[in-house]
């Protein structure tokens, strides 16, 4: 094991550490991918929308493979807000479904690691990475949980001119190497729970209302996280919904709320116990996602390494971009590995061309321009509590107006606004949400 070294090892076999791993690949790089499940994806609990855009930066063909990866082409995506007494729907018909589809990630990723596979990329699953290699603040390699032979029972030591960390949003490497000060904190995750639920594919389609083989994809609003900051999601997939909720780890903490509970309880609304009646739990977990955002983004590189995806808390939750971000880092960190294996040089002088393509990109762009929504989340309740509320009894009241006087059902409208939440305020907040794009 003491010659047992590489160009480049990255940590981790998501899309952030595959996209690179592919990229590098394709250049003859000796690379080494380290993943600590029995296989890519094995670990990952993602049910959710992934963009052909982004996939095909990596798989030019895609989505014209055999066998397809992902679930359903998304012809349907928006919103459906939840009230105590029924729900009101916001969903736009895509024009080319072909953009996005839904995917589990534990096939999709299997997938994408045979692909790279088959493009030269050495994978090395059921290995953990329990340590860097750092010689005089240069990380020269990484140490990982396997014996360095049959006689030597001590950790094996594989040396790397650069690492690339993808290891998620953990980050304990990233925090190891100096690129982040200590731990998140409750109020940068969001705690994510969900289900997989078994229907016959007809049922799904015609409970949901959507054709053959296409597919939805939604955000939920309101009642479904007890009016809390955060969203529930459903996705379609080929004979199963995947369905959860999403919430603030600090909230779930302050209010000592179990998050099992509360997706039992959003469960029991009629809109869901209809649309699931019969089906069958074949899945259940949870997941952090990062949402610390630019004020908490990582230090993206240093002597010999880098920083992809999850580990950098590249997540958008307001347009549902995740991997399509942790995809693009990839391949950024790769085009800047190959650079610094170029000039030989693998110090933070080139390694910073990494950070600098970060920062022309949109993902940088976005996180800044974003900079103040997780706070004004958190300090606006209401938008999660009164507003779907009052959606659903503006709509209510607006769709059963036939035979009355139209004048009196437009002051009855403005008689709910000025109840639930005031006029002024509405003003107010609609001015607040602007604030955060301009």
């Amino acid at each position: 094991m003491e010659n047992y070294s590489f160009d480049v090892v990255i940590v981790g076999g998501g899309p952030a550490g595959l996209s690179c791993g592919i990229k590098l690949a394709e250049k003859g790089v000796n690379t080494l991918l380290i993943e600590k499940g029995r296989f890519c994806g094995s670990k990952n609990l993602f049910g959710g929308v992934i963009y052909t855009s982004s996939i095909k930066e990596i798989v030019p063909e895609f989505p014209e493979v055999n066998p397809l990866p992902v679930e359903r082409a998304v012809a349907e995506e928006g919103y459906i807000f939840f009230s105590k007494r029924g729900v009101v729907k916001l969903l736009h018909t895509k024009a080319n479904p072909q953009e996005a589809f839904t995917a589990l990630r534990a096939k999709f990723d299997a997938w994408l690691s045979e692909y790279a596979l088959k493009k030269g990329l050495l994978i090395a699953p059921k290995t953990k990475v329990i340590d860097l290699k750092i010689n005089q603040s240069q990380v020269t390699g990484v140490i990982v949980d396997r014996p360095q032979s049959f006689d030597n029972p001590e950790p094996a030591e594989i040396k790397a001119k650069i690492v690339i960390l993808a290891e998620g949003v953990n980050r304990l490497l990233a925090e190891r190497a100096g690129l982040v000060q200590g731990p998140f904190k409750p109020e940068e995750v969001v705690l994510a729970v969900k289900e997989v639920i078994q229907l016959p594919r007809e049922e799904l389609e015609k409970r949901l209302g959507i054709k053959e083989n296409k597919g939805l994809a939604a955000e939920l609003i309101g009642e479904i996280t007890l009016g809390l900051p955060g969203t529930g999601f459903l996705y379609t997939n080929q004979n199963s919904l995947s369905f959860g909720i999403g919430i603030f780890l600090s909230t779930l903490v302050d209010l000592n709320l179990k998050p099992y509970e509360i997706l039992e309880r959003a469960k029991a609304h009629s809109y869901l116990q209809e649309l699931f009646k019969g089906g069958e739990i074949l899945e259940y977990g949870a997941h952090l996602i990062p949402e610390w955002g630019i004020e908490g983004l990582p230090r993206l590189y240093g002597k010999g390494i880098m920083v992809v995806g999850d580990a950098a808390g590249l997540v958008n939750p307001l347009f549902r971009e995740g991997t399509n971000l942790a995809i693009y880092s990839g391949l950024m960190a790769a085009e800047t590995a190959l650079e610094a294996l170029e000039k030989g040089d693998f110090s933070e002088k080139t390694l910073k061309g990494y950070e600098e393509r970060f920062r022309e990109s949109y993902i940088y762009k976005d996180l800044l321009l974003f900079k103040d929504l997780k706070v004004f989340l958190l300090k606006n309740k209401h938008l999660f509590e009164t507003y779907p509320e009052m959606i659903y009894e503006i709509f209510t009241l607006y769709f059963s107006a036939q035979g009355r006087y139209k004048k009196e059902i437009m002051k009855e409208i403005l008689g709910i606004i000025r109840k639930k939440r005031g006029i002024w305020r509405v003003l107010k907040d609609i001015i607040s949400w602007g604030r955060l794009f301009w």
